[in-house]
């Protein structure tokens, strides 16, 4: 997949593999959405999940960066080599929330991310520490791994098993 280079690109991204996710799982079953391993002993459902817990955490980074705080990323106690420690914690908060309820939040947090994203310039997208709370790198990248790349790596798991 190609990197976003600009505002457009980085929402247009985000809409096309967002709308081939929804595709894709629109197509299974109840049993094939919630019961079936598709990666290790996570199903799409969970995958959803995971998709959802991220863009939570990434609008908890805005909010709080655009504050002029440096939040916790990826979360409190959590650095990046911990993601897989991270990642069975959301797993196990959110196991439980059913399809629909996460479904409907799933579409919430996506269109929250892409409306903070229209609210800003490709300036301050693409600036690379323009913000304290981007560090080293700019905004985008932060967008970018919460929609399109997540939606591409899930869309993956589930062809991968399902074909």
């Amino acid at each position: 997949m190609a990197r976003p280079m600009n505002k457009e690109q980085l929402i247009s991204f985000a809409q096309n593999e967002y709308t081939k996710l929804m595709d894709l799982i629109s197509k299974l079953n109840e049993k094939q959405r919630d019961s079936e391993y598709i990666f290790d002993n996570r199903t799409t459902k969970d995958i959803v999940a995971h998709l959802y817990a991220w863009q939570l955490l990434e609008l908890n980074w805005y909010k709080e960066g655009m504050k002029g705080n440096k939040p916790d990323i990826p979360a409190k106690g959590y650095t990046f080599k911990d993601s897989p420690a991270l990642n069975e914690k959301l797993y196990q908060e959110y196991k439980n929330i059913k399809w629909k309820e996460l479904f409907d939040k799933f579409k919430i947090s996506h269109n929250s991310l892409l409306k903070i994203i229209e609210s800003h310039t490709n300036d301050e997208l693409y600036t690379k520490k323009k913000y304290i709370w981007t560090g080293s790198t700019d905004m985008a990248v932060y967008f970018r791994s919460a929609l399109s790349s997540h939606y591409v790596w899930a869309q993956g798991l589930i062809k991968k098993h399902f074909k």
